[in-house]
């Protein structure tokens, strides 16, 4: 049975705009709409083979009308000029292209919010998680699930990223964070329920994986092998990955805030009980007292880093808070191509 409720939040969400193809078809009730987007940053050795494999693996799904939404997040090689003249002949390619490089997470957040499908499937242009996985994603999908994540069976890493990453999850459980799931990349079907429950969502730092998990209903994942990458490097270096895990603990938690109060807890007890040991062998002992230097200054040193760690902590969250107050807009969109004037209008304002 279809999703009534994508179906239906689909139709509210453009105002009445036909959401079928630009190529035409069938009424989307009988063939439903699924945006594919991919977020593209300086990929021009990539994208004619990405835009080649997607049309010819959902030109194999008849049951479904497609739409292949780029956005592009301000690329500075031909990137933008090589979409541009694909979506000169395929009106069913749309591309949204920021003014500046705000950053994967918002890149992907605002496909989601231009999308028109009762479903979005989002895929990277480097074609490593593949688009013959999109007829799974869409049956599990048809069974119920808002969400369908693909989960890598084998990476191409060290075996330290490999635990550290199982680490993160099992910490990221321990803590009450969202479920994710182990393994689970961005490669994932997301319904519309879930895209409508994301629009009003403006976090300048989010942790995307954890938001859409968090917002499911029901949620699971189907095994892949993951195909190593053809051209150019991976945009995430080991940097990028350490600071995601970070916006995920910050996002979704305050233990960093918790710990930071029983620590400075314990440390206080400990100087109340060693101000207590050193007076009673002052009054009650007939031993000298050491003067004590070097650990007053141990323990005035262990005392400030305590403090500047925990004061940096708390300036995260505060910084976070900050940027949260500004209502900035999370992206700034320069060029829309093969978006007509109603829906431009519409969806210029679901940006705001």
């Amino acid at each position: 049975m279809l999703r009534a409720t994508g179906m239906a939040l689909m139709a509210e969400t453009t105002s009445g705009v036909n959401a079928e193809s630009a190529n035409g078809g069938p009424d989307s009730l009988s063939r439903p709409l699924i945006s594919i987007i991919v977020p593209v940053f300086n990929e021009e050795d990539n994208v004619d083979r990405t835009y080649s494999e997607l049309k010819r693996v959902t030109a194999e799904l008849k049951d479904y009308q497609f739409e292949i939404l780029f956005t592009d997040n301000h690329s500075t090689d031909s990137t933008f000029g090589k979409l541009s003249s694909i979506a000169a002949h395929d009106p069913s390619v749309r591309i949204a292209r920021f003014a500046r490089n705000f950053g994967f997470q918002q890149s992907v957040l605002t496909g989601y919010r231009l999308a028109r499908g009762a479903a979005a499937i989002q895929i990277d242009a480097d074609l490593q998680d593949p688009p013959s996985m999109f007829g799974p994603f869409l049956q599990k999908w048809r069974e119920g699930f808002d969400v369908v994540v693909g989960v890598r069976r084998s990476r191409k890493e060290t075996l330290l990223l490999r635990r550290a990453r199982r680490a993160y999850y099992r910490f990221m459980r321990r803590i009450g964070g969202p479920h994710l799931i182990p393994d689970g990349g961005d490669f994932r079907l997301i319904d519309r329920s879930v895209i409508e429950r994301l629009r009003p969502i403006h976090e300048p730092h989010m942790y995307l994986r954890g938001l859409i998990s968090s917002l499911a209903r029901r949620q699971t994942g189907i095994p892949f092998d993951r195909a190593a990458r053809l051209h150019n490097e991976s945009k995430f270096r080991f940097g990028s990955l350490v600071r995601l895990a970070m916006d995920g603990i910050i996002a979704h938690s305050s233990l960093p805030l918790r710990v930071s109060f029983y620590m400075g807890l314990v440390i206080a007890l400990a100087a109340v009980l060693l101000a207590t040991f050193y007076l009673v062998v002052r009054l009650f002992s007939h031993q000298i007292v050491p003067p004590g230097f070097t650990t007053t200054q141990i323990l005035i040193l262990f005392g400030i880093g305590l403090n500047s760690l925990f004061l940096g902590v708390l300036g995260i969250y505060v910084g976070r808070i900050y940027d949260q107050v500004r209502l900035r807009p999370p992206t700034i969109i320069s060029d829309l191509i093969n978006f007509n004037e109603q829906i431009d209008s519409v969806e210029r304002n679901l940006l705001r």
